[in-house]
């Protein structure tokens, strides 16, 4: 254990397990935050009716839990379906949720309850905020763990030494606890069977169905294309290019760098036509959009877009830095470029599971060399270097994974 700072000694407030060990004058006060699931949610019957989702702790109706919610509801299947979110009073206002999906508070005592008596719990994030409030996983509940990334660049976990020193080991406690509780995890590759396993503390059942959410790359995009369009405002025949960075472990915004007047200049030059540009910024960098993308007329804050897979499959063209979306993207064939200004940094303080330069998409790390990279796109060689990357990966994607899982969820609810 790390030794406290003069600072920390006269006070601090830590996280140990479940309780918050509060420090003042060198003395511990330990604040046990289980205490109201221990007393009112421990002991409630489980419900094998009911089926508890969560996106991104606590996010709107999105990823891989809402692809498999949808497939649920296509098939009328007679489950009690509730959604933990954060803000019950805007998605029901905006309508963002089927209305045969129940909203929950995500951090209420009521989601805990939830939690307690559902069946079975589908999650693409960890669960360490409801283990921090003393969630345990019962005899008789199960857990799919959807992750919420495809063949992703960037580390995970176990793989990250920033994640796993002396300072983080409650965390880790905490994730390898949620870990041991998936019963099923979903895979898209043989790629991801290897690094999830490792990086993931996961030793029960992969189930290589593919990711639930990439199921839109294979429908018709004219129908999500007229969506976005009719959402943003998007004059019909624009055409539309997708900038989405990832974040960054520091929350440093000094690396968000598009000359969007060039990058739409360049793009109507090589590829013709009028262009937009969306920017979405990652969840952990929301907070920074008003700093990050500017206020102009050809360039939209596509940040707080309930789902980032519909942008996706109405983007012309894909640019990130190191988001696993691009590894949707690829999915469609359509250009795609990195634009990453801190590469090396980001590899030394994260760390990439293979080069950038490996992958299919021509890679800049300044405005000029993006401008080029567009300038001398060959689309022919792109998509042959997409096929062999997939092929490389073992990826199986086949617009079927929504239904894989939901048979597999349909046995889960019989037992």
């Amino acid at each position: 254990m790390a030794k406290l700072t003069f600072a920390q000694h006269i006070f601090s407030i830590t996280n140990s397990g479940s309780d918050k060990l509060i420090t003042i004058l060198g003395i511990p006060i330990r604040i046990d935050r289980s205490g109201y699931y221990k007393k009112f949610c421990q002991d409630l019957e489980i419900d094998n009716n009911k089926i508890v989702f969560c996106n991104f702790n606590g996010a709107s109706y999105g990823c891989n839990p809402k692809y498999i919610a949808r497939e649920i509801l296509k098939r009328k299947l007679p489950y009690e379906l509730v959604w933990l979110t954060r803000d019950v009073e805007t998605e029901t206002k905006n309508k963002n949720f089927p209305a045969e999906i129940k909203l929950v508070g995500y951090d209420t005592k009521q989601g805990l309850k939830e939690l307690a008596q559902a069946k079975l719990w589908i999650d693409n994030q960890r669960k360490n905020y409801f283990i921090k409030k003393g969630l345990k996983k019962k005899e008789g509940q199960y857990f799919i763990q959807t992750w919420h990334g495809a063949l992703g660049i960037k580390k995970l976990d176990a793989d990250v030494k920033a994640f796993t020193n002396e300072y983080k080991q409650d965390w880790v406690e905490r994730s390898r606890y949620d870990s041991s509780m998936w019963d099923y995890l979903l895979t898209n590759s043989t790629f991801e069977n290897e690094i999830f396993r490792r990086a993931l503390w996961f030793n029960k059942e992969l189930k290589e169905f593919g990711h639930p959410r990439n199921d839109i790359f294979f429908e018709n995009s004219n129908e999500y294309r007229q969506k976005i369009g009719e959402y943003y405002k998007i004059p019909q025949g624009k055409k539309i290019v997708l900038y989405v960075p990832s974040f960054r472990d520091n929350d440093d915004i000094s690396c968000y760098k598009p000359n969007y007047d060039i990058l739409l200049k360049t793009l109507e030059e090589k590829f013709g036509g009028e262009w937009v540009c969306i920017t979405r910024l990652h969840p952990r960098a929301k907070k920074f959009d008003k700093e990050i993308i500017p206020q102009n007329a050809k360039v939209i804050d596509g940040t707080f877009y309930p789902d980032i897979q519909e942008l996706l499959v109405s983007a012309d063209i894909t640019i990130t830095d190191y988001s696993s979306c691009i590894f949707d993207f690829m999915l469609t064939k359509r250009p795609a470029f990195i634009f990453a200004t801190d590469m090396k940094n980001f590899d030394q303080d994260r760390g990439f599971y293979y080069p950038l330069t490996s992958t299919p998409f021509p890679v800049a790390q300044n405005n000029d060399e993006l401008s080029e990279n567009i300038l001398n796109f060959d689309y022919e060689t792109y998509k042959q270097k997409v096929e062999e990357f997939l092929k490389d990966k073992g990826c199986m994607e086949d617009g079927h994974a929504s239904e894989r899982v939901v048979d597999l969820i349909e046995n889960i609810m019989m037992k």
